[in-house]
């Protein structure tokens, strides 16, 4: 990737070196999200992954994501994201949550057409942190409904779209570990994943823990 970049910086300009350059970055994003996959996988497995909840912002975190996350989109998509009520502190594991965060909107992302909005939404209500993804992409077929958060399981209309199959299943890993579910609803056109959290975990301290592995 650093190679890309000093390309990118010595040919600035260049339409036909910028294509490939664009095509390589995304490639490289792509097998890195797959390592740090099997690698989170395999950590959750040995019971390296531990919760470690501290304080912060939920709106500070959703906007420095979906700032990251807007490098991936493709022509004409956009994404959004809005936070309701005045209450905005919650008590979680930060990374953990960016990781599910992250997984959602770039499934969103990557399912959706050209030209089609993304939308991240997050409230705060009677204790509970709910975070909301919707896409307009092309759904989730209903015999696939209840395999979605199985390892290694990928849609059966998505053949063509690169993926391991794990990602949802981190998601709903990650939930666990943070006391927390994920429920979806899916037609082709509205597709919405809906992740449910306590606002407040208690802070231990401890040495031992090993932090959730990024995916950005």
């Amino acid at each position: 990737m650093s190679s890309t970049d000093l390309i990118a910086r010595y040919v600035d300009g260049n339409e036909r070196v910028d294509k490939h350059v664009t095509r390589i970055r995304g490639k490289v994003r792509e097998m890195t999200s797959m390592l740090n996959e099997f690698l989170s996988l395999e950590r959750i497995e040995q019971g390296l992954v531990n919760c470690q909840p501290t304080h912060f912002d939920i709106v500070h975190l959703g906007i420095e994501l979906i700032e990251e996350l807007r490098t991936l989109t493709g022509d004409g998509q956009t994404i959004t994201y809005d936070h309701e009520g005045s209450d905005r502190n919650v008590t979680l594991d930060r990374q953990m949550l960016g990781n599910v965060i992250v997984n959602l909107m770039t499934n969103a992302v990557k399912y959706s057409p050209q030209g089609k909005p993304i939308t991240m939404r997050t409230v705060i209500k009677d204790g509970r942190l709910r975070v909301t993804v919707h896409d307009q992409g092309i759904g989730v077929p209903e015999d696939d409904h209840q395999h979605l958060f199985e390892r290694f399981f990928r849609g059966s209309n998505v053949t063509t779209i690169q993926g391991t199959g794990l990602g949802l299943n981190l998601v709903k890993r990650y939930l666990d570990i943070m006391q927390g579910g994920i429920g979806f609803s899916s037609v082709p056109g509205n597709t919405v994943f809906t992740v449910d959290l306590p606002q407040h975990l208690p802070v231990v301290e401890g040495p031992g823990h090993v932090p959730a592995q990024t995916t950005i």
